[in-house]
């Protein structure tokens, strides 16, 4: 029976603290995930200056200010990540990071991981699949709201520069946080299998913990889901993660 990769997604939920990045791998380690994922980037690369935050954004961190802004505020820098990674090391999880800028696709590849994780927001972004890859590492790749052809393209454009197709695993995303049950489209994950043979997953974005295990019953390789300390903790993703007692539950479940 092949192994159900489950990733922690801390994603920004530190707040832009180390101390509480730990506290999220220690979450993440003691409830049985196999990776604690993190985003990294510099911020003024890849957003722009009047960019405005999304509905969910506003709704949960409603203070007056721009994406960027926001992102600036609770961001790491490169020798904080350096600081987990090492810590990760220590705790003997897996740490994972996605890059959104390519200035930090070269600095997470010098932390030599294990996965390569490409965000829903870059599948149309033809230079940075073309970095990615030309790394020829294993990578997995977020649908969000691409469609069937999009997702096509980027496979064809990972597999040309280097990456090949049985390093790749695609998951199905939606990016509305948190993401109706209506809207949750687990069988696109089937449809994709299908039509371009790669192995696939699930990241989500759903309140609780049912969609995530309907998808490792369906057949998902690999399953992503936010976690948070605290759901009212400030930030834009928070009230669309999961606490200690989900998790450890999500994981006894998906194992089970």
């Amino acid at each position: 029976m092949n192994h159900i990769n489950i990733i922690a997604e801390a994603g920004l939920n530190h707040n832009g603290k180390l101390k509480l990045a730990y506290k999220l791998v220690d979450l993440a380690k003691k409830c049985g995930a196999d990776f604690v994922k993190f985003q990294t980037s510099i911020p003024e690369l890849h957003i722009s200056k009047i960019a405005k935050k999304a509905n969910y954004q506003i709704k949960n961190a409603p203070k007056k200010e721009t994406q960027l802004e926001m992102i600036k505020k609770i961001s790491l820098s490169y020798d904080q990540f350096i600081m987990i990674k090492k810590y990760c090391q220590s705790k003997k999880i897996n740490f994972l990071s996605t890059p959104f800028d390519l200035k930090s696709i070269d600095f997470l590849n010098s932390l030599n991981m294990k996965y390569f994780k490409i965000p829903s927001g870059e599948i149309t972004n033809l230079p940075y699949l073309i970095k990615v890859g030309k790394l020829k590492k294993k990578l997995i790749l977020s649908t969000g709201m691409s469609n069937m052809k999009e997702i096509g393209q980027a496979l064809k454009v990972l597999i040309f520069n280097g990456t090949p197709k049985k390093n790749i695993t695609v998951l199905q995303c939606n990016t509305e946080y948190p993401t109706p049950f209506q809207d949750a489209n687990l069988r696109a994950m089937l449809s994709i299998r299908k039509k371009y043979k790669v192995k696939v997953g699930y990241s989500d974005h759903t309140n609780g913990i049912e969609a995530s295990l309907a998808a490792a019953a369906l057949g998902a390789s690999m399953i992503e889901k936010h976690i948070t300390l605290n759901t009212n903790l400030p930030g834009p993703d928070h009230k669309a993660s999961i606490v200690e007692k989900e998790l450890k539950q999500m994981i006894e479940g998906i194992r089970n």
